[in-house]
């Protein structure tokens, strides 16, 4: 449908020249000695042996491994003593597996699960409950997740299972997830790397960090990329720019401070596949009888439907001790994101394949986060218990900025034969604040140390909701304010060093939802209705060892109750009533589990169930998109005993059958997808280390839906094939 990539002229493709231009002169004065792998001063670096080689030394492998973390509390702690379920995944691992994208990471834990199509933005489901835009941070500080977050200045991923509540206010159930931004470093990097898929997508992007100044208190870390988008779907294209700049100022020896700013642009064009609400009626039958026609190639797109997108974000950040025991933390952060969204939907499909194309209009759209956190941290002694208190004030606003929007019907197309239209002339109502939230809140938490082998933990936050509506006239409504308190409860037992057990209590709050403007293919009686926030109760229990070698095995169990929201289909009528259980087992061990084997691996069971509701339709039924099982093996061996630096990779995962209806009448199958890779890492000359990665993605060209949230059919990718060169000067 779209004009082949290599016979149109590309912004990105300039772009990306001027990258390649700019990346040479960072190589212009390297360090004497080449850079380890880097390790950011806020995350723990797990020690390891080195490997023993002859000829110029090679640094040992990173462990895969993130140590500690500050997801489920205001202080870092070692995620060995956190009374719940922690994954991180570090910039090494993300690099290995070639990440581009959130989803990438995330398949490689098993409690996580796709929950949106990846050719839009990624989001995910967590122990089988959605992260909604309140469940999404970047270092701590909440951000809005419509639009596919940059991994190029990301030293790490966190997800927090559970209910975490206590440390971020109102959010998702399942839990939240973090960015970690890469800061500069103390020692010097200059790295470039290079990129490409065997659809025809490539980039570049650099990495550049020193300190500078008198005793170095100075230090800048500068992150840039630019690369041509393309996919499985022929038509589906696009091209994406971005920069980053971290700068750290050690003022005296007390006080530290931050300042970074990031900003990607993105176009991508519009394509969305088929779903349940696609057919006539939601007919689950229908759209079961179709089910063997479909796969990841089937898109309603046009080649005049792209969506621009544009990421900002500005944060600073000061820190300062005290005393030896005391410190005081400072952080203020505002995210924009601005986009144009031109999307396009199927309706009434036909067996035939026949549809009537959708088309939904609404530019000039902002979703803009503004936070502020200030925390008092310090240690108080009472006799032989060591107290490690935080406490301070949290500050979040949510606006929401669009205008009245326009969709409409533009013609008729099908499924198995691309039909091209013209560009509709289609006018919407200018952007206005259409929905803001403010949350203002006092927490307070624990940690109390009874020695080496017990610990408590304890904690509260106080919040106040406030949820504020608004109209094209500038009239800003208030639809409630609301008090909340959340408390949280844990302890953790240590027989030995290594090993932890641990259980723990949480209480959560999540906003309502707003009632759509449709639902079932006709118009929602209350649409627009903002209804009040839902509560929920989680119970944890678990262990966590640290292996010989130094990986970390965790294993979890755990029940979540939260409140039901959804369209009663007999009134089409959206409503809060009932209960949504989920009971859980979970393992997963990452690190070094071998002198020359990593892993990162994981299953998880879930049993989701809808209680309480008297609708007798969804009563006892599975929840739309979550599997029962999903297991996950990362596995990464190292064949220096046949060539030096050589290492080889397999990636297994597997997902259980997924319902698409809420009634459960219509179930996707299970599917495992295999992957197999390639590294080799050695040195060119006395001054650069080379890497050489090659990524065969689902080799066995599996078929299968990878989400069916809210009815969808998002199928996963066929055979892809990914290579990436990254050199260390």
């Amino acid at each position: 449908m779209s004009a082949s990539p290599a016979l149109r002229p590309s912004p990105a493709a300039l772009r990306l020249a001027a990258l390649l231009a700019t990346a040479a002169p960072l190589t212009a004065h390297p360090p004497a000695e080449p850079a380890p792998a880097p390790a950011t001063a806020k995350q723990e670096t797990v020690v390891l042996d080195p490997v023993e080689v002859t000829g110029a030394p090679l640094a040992p492998a990173p462990a895969y491994r993130v140590a500690s973390s500050a997801a489920t509390g205001f202080r870092a702690q070692p995620v060995l003593d956190t009374p719940f379920s922690v994954a991180g995944f570090s910039a090494d691992f993300m690099q290995d597996i070639q990440a581009r994208s959130l989803l990438d990471v995330t398949r490689n834990d098993p409690s996580a699960a796709p929950a949106g199509d990846p050719l839009w933005f990624d989001r995910v489901s967590v122990r089988g409950f959605g992260l909604s835009v309140n469940a999404v941070f970047r270092d701590g500080l909440g951000i809005n997740d419509q639009g596919s977050i940059a991994l190029d200045n990301k030293e790490a991923i966190e997800i927090t299972k559970g209910l975490s509540s206590t440390r971020q206010g109102i959010t998702s159930p399942g839990g939240t997830l973090n960015y970690v931004v890469k800061r500069p470093l103390d020692q010097p990097l200059t790295r470039l790397t290079t990129f490409g898929d065997g659809f025809g997508g490539f980039g570049a992007s650099a990495d550049f960090s020193r300190r500078f100044g008198a005793n170095e208190r100075f230090g800048a870390r500068v992150n840039v990329a630019a690369e041509e988008i393309r996919s499985f779907v022929d038509e589906v294209e696009g091209d994406r720019t971005f920069a980053s700049l971290a700068f750290n100022w050690r003022a005296t020896e007390r006080l530290d401070l931050d300042f970074e700013v990031e900003r990607q642009d993105k176009e991508i064009s519009s394509a969305r596949g088929p779903s349940l609400g696609s057919f006539p009626g939601s007919s689950a039958t229908a759209a079961q009888a179709m089910l063997p026609r479909l796969g990841p190639k089937i898109r309603v797109t046009q080649p005049w439907a792209v969506e621009p997108n544009t990421q900002t974000y500005v944060s600073g950040r000061a820190s300062y001790e005290i005393s030896d025991a005391w410190r005081v933390r400072l952080a203020a952060h505002r995210a924009e994101l601005v986009r144009d969204q031109l999307g396009l939907s199927a309706t009434n499909i036909q067996p035939n394949g026949d549809y009537d194309i959708r088309y939904f209009f609404s530019p000039d759209q902002e979703r803009n986060n503004t936070a502020l956190v200030a925390v008092v941290e310090g240690d108080v002694e009472t006799g032989a218990i060591l107290h490690e208190l935080a406490f301070g004030y949290d500050y979040v606003r949510r606006d929401m900025v669009f205008g009245d929007t326009s969709t409409i019907t533009i013609g008729t197309g099908n499924l198995f034969n691309d039909v091209v239209l013209p560009r509709p002339n289609v006018n919407a109502g200018p952007a206005y604040l259409a929905s803001r939230s403010n949350q203002h809140a006092l927490f307070l938490t624990n940690t109390a140390k009874f020695g080496d082998w017990l610990q408590l933990f304890g904690g509260a936050r106080l919040t106040r909701l406030q949820a504020i509506d608004g109209d094209s006239a500038g009239v800003l409504t208030e639809a409630y304010d609301k008090d909340a308190f959340t408390p949280s409860l844990g302890l953790v037992v240590k027989p030995l060093p290594t090993l932890s057990l641990y259980a723990s209590y949480a209480e959560g709050i999540e906003q309502g939802g707003t009632a759509p403007t449709t639902a079932n293919g006709l118009p929602v009686t209350n649409a627009g209705q903002v209804f009040d926030p839902l509560t929920s109760e989680q119970i944890e229990i678990g262990a966590k060892w640290e292996l010989p070698a130094g990986a970390l095995l965790t294993l979890a169990a755990f029940q979540i109750d939260k409140g039901l929201q959804f369209v009663d289909p007999a009134t089409n009528t959206y409503v809060q009533n009932g209960r949504q259980v989920h009971r859980g087992l979970e393992a997963s061990v990452s690190g070094r589990v071998g002198e020359r084997l990593r892993l990162v691996a994981g299953a998880a069971w879930l049993d989701a169930e809808i209680q309480r509701t008297n609708n007798a339709a969804l009563l006892g039924k599975r929840p739309q998109g979550v599997p029962e099982w999903q297991a996950n093996l990362y596995a990464d061996y190292d064949l220096s005993d046949l060539l030096r630096g050589l290492s080889i990779n397999a990636g297994l995962y597997h997902t259980g059958d997924k319902a698409v209806d809420g009634p459960n009448t219509f179930f996707v199958d299970s599917f495992t997808r295999l992957d197999l890779g390639l590294r080799y890492r050695h040195r060119i000359g006395e001054s650069t280390t080379a890497v050489w990665r090659l990524g065969v993605e689902n080799v066995t060209d599996e078929r299968y839906v990878n989400d069916t949230s809210f009815g969808a059919l998002v199928f996963g990718s066929p055979t892809a094939v990914r290579l990436s060169a990254t050199f260390d000067f």
